[in-house]
């Protein structure tokens, strides 16, 4: 009688853009921080990277990454969990508290990120490769209101002419319902995008479970990949390929 082993995780490996539309994250975490400016801003987002690239990650871990914000000074912070669960026992394990906490707290001072899950995406152009997120967040009166919003702003979007450079969004709500957190990405990188659309987060480095529904998982791309929404004809000059809900959001 022979034993059979089901087929292992893959392990994580480096992948600078993020795919914010991951089907399988069922928690999303979201903080930004504060530097003393551009130099800084690098080694902090590398020490924290290398931090996590050496620490013993549960299944549960999928992705993290650091972008750096186009002020120079400002980084966001974007990981994925596949269970809340998952990432509260990691959190509340000494070891990881002894390694990655601490090696954190070495190179910032910074409070808990935030907990959301992804409510909807929009996806205007499958084709085009993000190059950079904008970030905006509203405080609501709870989880009714925060889905009312979601589904406010994503209809907005999918309906609103084509312009600019705006490839996607990706609606959050909080664990507690009580903010929507928007990001959106961008064909760009902002330097040309002055005060209007605000402070823009490029890519800098993450570390990525690859996903097992998708071949190529470094495909620059994969942020964007949304099972297809018909839409009316003529209603867009892009094809908006994604008008979602990823997923129920418990309150």
């Amino acid at each position: 009688m022979t034993n059979e082993i089901g087929p292992t995780e893959p392990e994580p490996v480096e992948s600078a853009l993020p795919d914010l539309a991951r089907p399988d994250a069922g928690l999303i975490l979201m903080s930004q921080w504060q530097t003393d400016g551009p130099e800084r801003q690098r080694t902090v987002m590398a020490g924290v990277m290398d931090v996590w690239r050496e620490a013993d990650l549960p299944v549960a871990y999928l992705a993290r990454h650091c972008l750096a914000g186009s002020d120079g000074r400002t980084i966001l912070n974007y990981a994925q969990w596949a269970t809340s669960e998952g990432h509260r026992a990691f959190a509340a394990d000494p070891r990881n508290q002894r390694t990655v906490a601490r090696g954190v707290e070495a190179l910032i001072s910074a409070g808990p990120p935030g907990r959301f899950t992804l409510h909807r995406s929009v996806v205007l152009d499958p084709g085009a490769v993000a190059r950079s997120f904008g970030a905006i967040s509203y405080d609501t009166g709870g989880l009714a209101e925060s889905r009312a919003l979601v589904r406010e702003l994503a209809e907005r979007t999918a309906a609103a002419p084509a312009s600019g450079t705006l490839i996607a969004e990706h609606l959050h709500i909080s664990e507690d319902g009580a903010r929507v957190r928007v990001l959106s990405a961008y064909e760009d990188d902002g330097d040309d995008a002055g005060d209007i659309s605000g402070l823009r987060f490029r890519p800098f480095r993450g570390l990525v479970r690859p996903r097992r529904d998708l071949e190529d998982t470094t495909d620059p791309r994969a942020c964007l990949r949304s099972p297809v929404w018909p839409t009316t004809p003529g209603t867009h000059a892009r094809r908006v390929v994604g008008v979602i809900q990823v997923r129920p959001v418990r309150g």
